[in-house]
């Protein structure tokens, strides 16, 4: 009988960037650090979004797996106030431009960021890296954030990332890329220590090259049963939006998932993702509630916390280190709609199936992840497999809400 546990985890680690990319990526932001530095730039690069959180999962075009897209921010050292907008982001961009490493790399500037391309890193496998020029936010700002409740070391890492609205014009966007991983961070902990030593032991197995023992594995290449969850949730949402929302009109964000999940876990029993998911599933599906005009019946087991609200007819998912930026302010009835259909599929595939009843277990994976990547990753028989919900595995092109503003 198959291990639903495994299989999981088997197939998320066959998503998720390997340690060697991970390394190339984070060697060619701080490459650009130092650039910038002899040109006079000083600036501060670090991961946001999955590439901070640890969910990162490959996105999908055309029915197949394609380059990795990771989110930099690139903090500079000038004060907020003594600068704008447009300097902050120009002044990167026209830096990098300027150099024969990094200007043939780049792509037209976009509204937040510059996008530069890496082809074929790993075989056929690159990567795309989106830098997002920002810097420190406001003294007002942070004492604002703590005046609404955020914790003070998640409210000082705030930083104000540039928009551009038009040719000429830029405006300051709030953002808290830090603080979010931090808050992140502190909820997957416990859940890290779950066989961290036997997930270490696998990782140096597979990259025998960068590690001599367990101990030199960082924390970071490891990945808990909350991120599992979350990257599990992250390619059923991929395959289930792109058949039923081809028009790209309901796009769910990856920041919601993450939040939410990680909210839900926090403070439960640590547990393996065969575990874990249900909780989180079921957490989630029991806000559907709110369609109906009724209240969560999770909201009292959650002690009153809120995490999906609905109020006159506004969809609420407030961000946890900034309680006015709402996650859903462009939901409608016909988002939450689509969102709860969504979750309603995630459960028929993963959480009511077992590998008791393995041809309804495995035409759930296939639903979920895609008959070809199971196949690839599991074994060949689960290509006979139909699938069981209204998902397909084999999907245009998706590309999930950017975080920028938003975390």
């Amino acid at each position: 009988m198959r291990n639903k546990k495994q299989d999981f985890e088997k197939l998320a680690a066959g998503m998720d960037i390997s340690p060697s990319m991970y390394q190339y990526a984070v060697e060619r932001y701080q490459g650009m650090a130092k650039f910038l530095s002899e040109n006079g730039i000083e600036a501060h690069f670090y991961p946001q979004g999955s590439f901070r959180t640890g969910t990162v999962v490959r996105p999908l075009k055309d029915g197949k797996e394609t380059d990795f897209d990771i989110d930099v921010v690139c903090e500079l050292s000038d004060a907020k106030a003594e600068t704008s907008p447009m300097t902050v982001k120009q002044v990167v961009g026209t830096t990098l431009k300027g150099s024969k490493e990094y200007g043939p790399k780049m792509r037209p500037e976009e509204d937040r960021c510059w996008t530069l391309d890496y082809a074929n890193i790993s075989g056929d496998i690159g990567l795309s890296m989106d830098v997002v020029p920002c810097v420190h936010e406001g003294d007002t700002e942070c004492l604002r954030l703590k005046s609404l409740g955020v914790q003070d070391a998640f409210a000082d890492k705030a930083v104000a990332i540039t928009e551009k609205k038009g040719a000429t014009d830029y405006i300051w966007q709030a953002s808290n890329p830090d603080g979010y991983g931090d808050w992140f961070d502190g909820i997957n902990q416990p859940f890290l220590l779950v066989g961290l030593h036997e997930r270490k032991e696998r990782i140096l197995n597979e990259n025998r090259t960068m590690f001599a023992s367990v101990d030199d594995v960082p924390d970071y290449y490891v990945r808990s049963p909350l991120q599992v969850c979350i990257q599990i949730l992250k390619r059923h949402r991929d395959l289930f939006y792109a058949e039923s929302d081809k028009a790209g009109k309901c796009r769910l964000a990856s920041v919601i998932i993450t939040t939410l999940a990680a909210q839900i876990a926090n403070g439960t029993q640590p547990a393996d993702v065969d575990v874990l998911l249900p909780r989180i599933v079921e957490g989630i599906d029991d806000y559907s509630e709110l369609l109906q005009g009724r209240r969560p019946r999770n909201e009292a087991y959650h002690m009153q916390k809120v995490f999906i609200n609905r109020k006159d007819k506004k969809w609420v998912i407030p961000n946890p280190v900034n309680p006015e930026d709402n996650f859903a302010d462009s939901w409608t009835d016909e988002t939450a709609q689509m969102f709860f259909r969504w979750v309603k599929a995630v459960k028929g595939d993963f959480v009511d199936t077992t590998p008791v009843e393995e041809r309804k277990y495995l035409a759930g994976l296939n639903s979920g992840f895609g008959l070809t990547f199971v196949e690839k990753v599991l074994n060949p028989y689960a290509s006979n497999i139909p699938s069981v919900s209204a998902t397909v595995s084999r999907p245009s092109s998706i590309t999930p809400t950017k975080p920028w503003g938003k975390i």
